[in-house]
């Protein structure tokens, strides 16, 4: 009996609620590997680590057989941690040079050269990266046309004169004016929604 984790689709954050949800502490943070990890010998098999994995990478064995199936569906998963571990829209930042503060956020729409792409986000709230929707993807429905920062936001107060009213939010500002936006959390489930809503903004908006 123990618990294996689908390290591909896993973030291996700090704060990971199997850490924290755990009843027999078999759940730690590796400081050393940075990496979320289990102590099997205690694992109860209460299965609560399944419930409360956002990500629904956690799965708990009850002996060599489901063991070995799951080894195996981890292994053979098609996802890569360089695939997993990039910038996306609802989830932390990731790639340093997309970080702003928003205490810069005046000054970065006064001297952008070209469409500023800015996401707005709160960190409590921000999901697994495999729930979440590539900035990537994002930029190549824009055709690539835009810069992009992330901003992590305490208070909405913080950002009032963009009248967001929900995090997440993206806007998109050209000539310092905002063009488009989206407020409110977009799942990998509705990935496609969202990049079929910004190709179609991209086609028949002049901006």
């Amino acid at each position: 009996m123990g618990v294996l984790i689908n390290k591909k689709r896993c973030d291996n954050a700090e704060e990971c609620p199997c850490i924290l949800g755990c009843p027999a502490k078999a759940f730690y943070y590796d400081k050393e590997k940075e990496t979320v990890a289990v102590h099997n010998e205690l694992c109860i098999n209460c299965r609560r680590c399944m419930i409360t994995c956002e990500a629904g990478v956690v799965k708990v064995y009850r002996n060599e057989e489901e063991y070995k199936k799951l080894k195996t569906e981890y292994d053979d998963d098609a996802m890569t941690v360089e695939e997993l571990f990039q910038d996306r829209f609802g989830a932390v930042s990731v790639d340093p040079k997309y970080k702003c503060d928003v205490k810069e956020l005046d000054n970065l729409i006064a001297d952008a050269n070209k469409p500023l792409l800015i996401e707005f986000y709160n960190e409590n709230e921000a999901t697994c990266l495999v729930n979440s929707v590539p900035i990537r993807k994002i930029l190549e429905a824009l055709e690539n046309k835009v810069s992009y920062r992330k901003i992590v936001v305490k208070d909405l107060l913080q950002i009032d004169k963009f009248s967001i009213i929900e995090l997440l939010a993206l806007i998109l500002i050209d000539k310092k004016e905002i063009v488009y936006k989206r407020e409110g959390f977009v799942n990998a489930q509705d990935e496609n929604d969202l990049l079929d809503e910004i190709k179609t903004f991209n086609r028949n908006t002049k901006w």
